[in-house]
């Protein structure tokens, strides 16, 4: 019953393009149980789980001096990447949970204020000469060394060069 299931929810898998990582080539740093879910399907639930994936609810994506109702958050916008991107991994035919995981967990290590927090906490960080801030390389660190949620290495790799 249980592998039955696993087969249904990887069956698209095989109508994947060649380029396409596919669930079975999935790397996690640690061994874990494996429940029905595919691997990257599981990192999607981790992330949407996680404490810096519910920290996005209330972090505005801009800034503005003036009245504006249509400011939007960064949850809203990082919905929106996750939605752009899977139409066209889909189109593609690449592997959306594996997408879905990315996009979700794109902006986790941002800063408030978004890209101007970050160039400002990175001019500390090169003035004091302990290194350098960047979103990308901090979203990897609050997924796998802070929250440690064993996400996988081919999630955590396309989060630091995107």
């Amino acid at each position: 019953m249980i592998e039955d299931i696993k087969n249904i929810m990887t069956h698209n898998e095989s109508m994947l393009s060649e380029y396409a990582c596919k669930s079975e080539d999935g790397i996690k740093f640690t061994d874990e149980a494996e429940d029905i879910r595919p691997i990257f399907f599981r990192d999607i639930d981790k992330i949407i789980h996680s404490q810096a994936y519910t920290r996005y609810i209330d972090k505005t994506q801009v800034y503005s001096f003036i009245e504006n109702d249509h400011i939007t958050h960064r949850v809203l916008h990082v919905q929106l990447v996750s939605k752009i991107a899977r139409t066209i991994g889909r189109a593609l035919r690449l592997n959306e949970d594996l997408i879905e995981a990315i996009a979700l967990g794109h902006d986790v290590g941002h800063t408030p204020f978004g890209h101007a927090g970050e160039r400002f906490l990175n001019n500390i960080a090169k003035r004091e000469k302990i290194g350098y801030f960047c979103h990308n390389a901090q979203s990897v660190r609050m997924l796998k060394d802070i929250e440690n949620l064993n996400i996988t290495v081919q999630t955590l790799d396309r989060n630091f060069s995107s």
